[in-house]
């Protein structure tokens, strides 16, 4: 075949069937001849849309008739004679073969995917854990507890003197802290004795019998910053942005690894979620040394709290753990802050006496 001559296969629009074809540009002009050289199409190039090159595949032509070519190019044979008639590549492929220019497109893209990973995801799902209806956010928070009822929770053996006593004081302080937040105090022992207290969706607070415990053998307001930091995961509704974000950075993850059943996919989705956690726990806490002030409490029951369980054995092994591998800050970065947004120092725990 001719320099000047491309095949193609031809589609008149009407059926489906491709007809062999020959294509030359001549005089400004795209000339479409059946394999008899029959004549049956002539069209000027301005007027007719050449669809961007893709790796191999042949290049797409539509003419102003509706009919449609493919004409095969691998030696950009094709794509020479129409730029010498006047027909310039679009500028996305001109800058695809300049490899600066793919590099500071591929930093763009890389750029924009963390600048929405770090500003608008977060931004995105506070927004939407706030519009939310409270009755969907509700039914998340029940449902958890329930599950965690099952398999991991057995109901608390605390005096029910003491339960009232807690959720009596609590109530005021959270009115005074927060008013119109609704919350729902429940609590819980596990076997493991492990000392905890944190926020479901909907504002559900568990607080654990041996956070309890703990708490009330150091100071009797420990156990109120405890759940005042509690308190402020409802109000900011951690909680529900914790699943909403996760929800986010699946679908991130997806588009980036295909399967995202993969442990590897999976790795930096966790450590961006955790990430996520230590925020908002030290939104939390602030909140709590709020409520305290409100009460005229000093932050010391929250900071003896922090000092004493860092003294823990498996606070120990906790504070070895490096901090972009945890949920929550550091204990002692935690104690720190308390420490300066109130001024207190004089810490002792009841070993120490």
């Amino acid at each position: 075949m001719s320099d000047r001559l491309f095949p193609a296969y031809r589609f008149d629009g009407r059926h489906a069937l491709a007809v062999p074809a020959c294509v030359r540009v001549e005089d400004g002009f795209l000339i479409v001849e059946d394999m008899d050289r029959q004549p049956l199409d002539r069209e000027a190039i301005a007027s007719v849309t050449v669809f961007d090159p893709y790796l191999d595949a042949p290049r797409l032509v539509v003419l102003r008739s509706g009919a449609t070519l493919e004409v095969r190019d691998e030696d950009r044979r094709f794509a020479r004679a129409l730029e010498s008639a006047g027909l310039a590549p679009s500028r996305v492929v001109r800058l695809q073969s300049r490899w600066p220019a793919a590099l500071v497109a591929v930093a763009a893209v890389l750029l924009l995917c963390v600048a929405a990973y770090l500003e608008g995801l977060p931004r995105v799902t506070r927004w939407a854990a706030f519009a939310l209806p409270p009755q969907l956010e509700s039914r998340l928070g029940q449902g958890l507890l329930e599950m965690l009822d099952e398999h991991g929770f057995t109901p608390s053996e605390l005096d029910e003197s003491e339960r009232t006593w807690i959720s009596e004081r609590f109530s005021r302080a959270a009115e005074a802290a927060a008013p119109g937040v609704s919350y729902q105090l429940e609590f819980r022992q596990m076997s493991t004795g492990v000392i905890n207290a944190f926020t479901l969706p909907g504002g559900v607070i568990v607080m654990l019998d041996a956070t309890v415990e703990f708490g009330a053998a150091i100071d009797d307001d420990v156990v109120l910053g405890v759940l005042g930091h509690e308190l402020g995961h409802v109000v900011h509704k951690h909680a529900t942005r914790s699943v909403l974000q996760a929800l986010g950075i699946g679908s991130i993850g997806s588009l980036l690894w295909g399967d995202f059943s993969g442990a590897a996919a999976s790795v930096p989705v966790l450590l961006g979620q955790l990430s996520y956690s230590r925020s908002f726990e030290s939104e939390a806490d602030d909140f709590a040394v709020e409520l305290l002030r409100h009460q005229q409490l000093s932050a010391q029951p929250l900071s003896r709290f922090f000092a004493c369980l860092q003294e823990r054995p498996e606070q120990r092994f906790a504070a070895a753990i490096p901090s972009f591998m945890s949920s929550h800050p550091p204990t002692e970065e935690r104690l720190a802050r308390v420490q300066a947004l109130d001024g207190d120092s004089a810490l002792r725990c009841p070993a120490d006496d």
